[in-house]
């Protein structure tokens, strides 16, 4: 996908179809009435109206024909999208809108889907926006719970926007303008299934964010309800975060302005970076805010992940392209340092008309936010490249994260490091510390050592008697044994596992040697631990 065609882009973001057509599109090969036929006996002009009406019944055929059950025809969604219509013809003249004009849209209009898939067409005769509507099958591929359709005439220019979006909650009214500060107001609402475990947060104009107690949660019901406290003047974001198959996601989403809302140019300017001094500082605070809020430790900026991350922000923006894999194939894990010590490393990428404009589509896009939000890294790097496309502002965002230094030295005592993080884990997980012990601690160091002379992680070692009956020998009190193997860069920043979550699990032995692999690399640390479950 080339970065160059939309106006606000998340890498492989589900709200912007990529197929949008322009006013450069071709019209396709069906019927349609031209200019010079309005004055044809019998000729009943279009009207933005009648152009909905068809485009509605479309979508349900559509979804019908591939076996999806159509979504419903949403008011709300049906205003944003005629929002969204008229500026498509002024205001965003190519392209899809950025999701921060998306998602103002969709607020303003009262309803709270976090990111909708938006499909824009615009044309230079009034017909050929339906027409070529008629044509497309290419948005029922994912499914969709509700949908809107809006449409806009300007003289003889046309634009159609399509709003899908699978909605995730349903919110009672909730007001969007507050005429003073100093007020509470009641948020409620309930999740729609299989979402579980409701949060609520909101985003204050400084950009902290909060986290705000449930006020009602019936027990066994997707019901909440949370009182939102609005202290001071300026525009403020509420989420609902829930659990799903997947994991966090956000659920609904809308904006509040409290006091009177400056006009959107005046607004855009004032909050948008120009300088990657500024767009590096404002973005390290939202990212840091968002984990603070969730009670998780924050990222340092690292100055080599800060060079990596502008780098490919250039160079995608100099060679035209937008995603993780550059036209050359390469990928994150090329651009970082060679020998970098790391152990897990993400990358977000955003477009939009501004730095922050850029981040609050990645934070609210589930994939990305899922990097933001990644208890294991530790460092990150922001890295942004501005241009102009069409005569409009743009920029590209890159965002990359670690769980280790680039440059960081070689630990004084890896060992302890690990120790030291299985003892994190078990208190994040909220379960009792393991005991170290000395027996299964020689167990894994010898497992690690042979380990990498045979250059093969695995839980077994090629000894005779099976791991787990020499733990059972040297602790014959044991009544489960579990080993976990990994190959890392940094051994203070092992992932998670099952056995370490496995509350009966009392006692941990870890064994650790650091050696180079034609599988696995340079200087890498190969370590095993094993776990047991003393009665």
């Amino acid at each position: 996908m080339r970065g160059r065609a939309l106006a606000g882009l998340l890498l492989a973001a589900a709200w912007a179809l990529p197929a949008a057509a322009s006013a450069a599109t071709p019209s396709p090969k069906v019927a349609s009435v031209t200019a010079s036929e309005t004055g044809a006996p019998g000729y009943t002009p279009e009207t933005p109206q009648s152009q909905e009406a068809r485009a509605r019944a479309h979508v349900a055929r559509e979804f019908e024909r591939v076996g999806r059950r159509a979504p419903t025809s949403d008011k709300a969604l049906e205003t944003a999208a005629r929002r969204l219509a008229r500026e498509a013809l002024s205001e965003y003249t190519t392209g899809a809108p950025d999701l921060l004009t998306l998602t103002g849209a969709v607020s303003d209009s009262g309803a709270a889907d976090p990111s909708p898939r938006a499909l824009v067409i615009r044309a230079w005769v009034h017909a050929h926006a339906v027409e070529t509507f008629l044509a497309r099958t290419d948005f029922n591929d994912e499914r969709a719970s509700h949908f809107g359709v809006g449409v806009a005439f300007q003289g003889e220019r046309a634009a159609l926007v399509l709003l899908l979006a699978d909605r995730k909650a349903e919110l009672l009214p909730f007001p969007r303008t507050l005429p003073a500060t100093g007020t509470e107001r009641m948020v409620c609402g309930r999740l729609v299934s299989p979402l579980r475990g409701p949060q609520v947060f909101i985003t204050r104009p400084d950009g902290e964010v909060d986290g705000v107690p449930l006020t009602r949660a019936p027990s066994g019901t997707s019901g909440f309800c949370a009182r939102l406290p609005f202290t001071r003047p300026g525009g403020y974001t509420v989420e609902v975060v829930a659990t799903g198959n997947a994991g966090p996601e956000v659920a609904s989403l809308f904006l509040v302005q409290v006091g009177a809302r400056s006009e959107r140019g005046e607004r855009e300017a004032t909050r948008e970076p120009t300088t990657l001094e500024e767009a590096r500082a404002a973005v390290y605070e939202r990212i840091n805010a968002l984990r603070r809020a969730h009670d998780l430790p924050e990222l340092t900026p690292d100055p080599t992940l800060e060079e990596v991350s502008l780098g490919y922000s250039t160079r995608m923006a100099t060679e035209g392209f937008f995603g993780h894999i550059a036209p050359d194939g390469s990928t994150l894990t090329r651009r970082l340092p060679e020998g970098t010590r790391y152990i897990r490393a993400g990358e977000n990428l955003g477009q939009a008309a501004g730095p922050l404009a850029a981040h609050f589509g990645i934070e609210h896009s589930p994939g990305h936010r899922k990097n933001l939000m990644d208890p294991a890294f530790r460092f990150m790097g922001v890295g942004v490249a501005f241009q102009k496309v069409d005569g409009r502002d743009q920029a590209l965002l890159t965002e990359v994260f670690t769980a280790a230094s680039p440059g960081a030295a070689l630990p004084v005592d890896p060992l302890s490091d690990v120790y030291e993080a299985l003892s994190r884990q078990r208190a994040t997980l909220k379960l009792p510390p393991l005991v170290r012990s000395e027996a299964l601690e020689r167990l894994a160091r010898d497992h690690a050592r042979r380990a990498l002379a045979q250059d093969e992680p695995s839980a077994e070692d090629g000894e005779p008697s099976p791991l787990h009956e020499r733990v059972f020998s040297v602790l014959p009190n044991a009544s489960r044994a579990t080993v976990d193997f990994f190959v890392v860069g940094d051994p203070g920043a092992i992932p998670e596992s099952r056995s370490l979550a496995t509350a009966t699990n009392t006692r941990v032995g870890v064994g650790l040697v650091r050696g180079n692999s034609k599988r696995f690399g340079q200087g890498q640390y190969w370590v095993a631990v094993i776990y047991a479950a003393v009665r």
